[in-house]
């Protein structure tokens, strides 16, 4: 009589026998997968990672910036459109303190920025090809307010 081992006990038990008499483990049952909660964790992780995605494209490529300078009025309009609406500030050349013209800005690699009395930062224009020396001067002589150099690129040993 050949005999066949019972994955459960390890007895050795008749091969027609449907149940080992050791432990009852039925051997026609299919093995058990406990994937399941792994899965779905992944899944989920998965997700998680496609809508941060989704969320941080639409945030950082649908925005769009424009500046009127109206010089009539002595002020600046910062209109910008992103997926959540537009957004509008008008500013007195009043209450610019200076203008900067960065290296290594926070949004771009150059920015041409108006710095008003309160503390606002508003950018009139940013590059991440070329400097923008000519267009920061032409705002200075608008606007009458110093034009400051800034320069945040780190060399080495900093």
């Amino acid at each position: 009589m050949s005999k066949k081992e019972c994955p459960s006990c390890g007895a050795e038990v008749p091969v027609e026998a449907h149940r080992c008499k050791h432990c009852f483990h039925d051997f026609a049952e299919q093995p058990k997968t406990k994937s399941g909660p792994v899965v779905f964790l992944g899944f989920v992780a998965a997700m998680m990672v496609v809508g941060a995605g989704i969320t941080y494209y639409n945030y950082s490529s649908q925005r769009s910036d424009r500046v009127v300078v109206d010089q009539e009025t002595r002020t600046f309009v910062v209109a910008t459109s992103s997926t959540t609406g537009m957004d509008s500030q008008r500013v007195s050349f009043d209450k610019v303190t200076k203008l900067e013209h960065v290296m290594g800005g926070e949004e771009a690699q150059f920015e041409v920025v108006a710095v008003t009395s309160d503390g606002g930062r508003y950018i009139l224009q940013r590059s991440d090809q070329r400097p923008l020396t000519i267009q920061a001067q032409h705002f200075s002589a608008v606007i009458g307010k110093p034009l400051v150099e800034v320069n945040n690129y780190k060399g080495f040993g900093e």
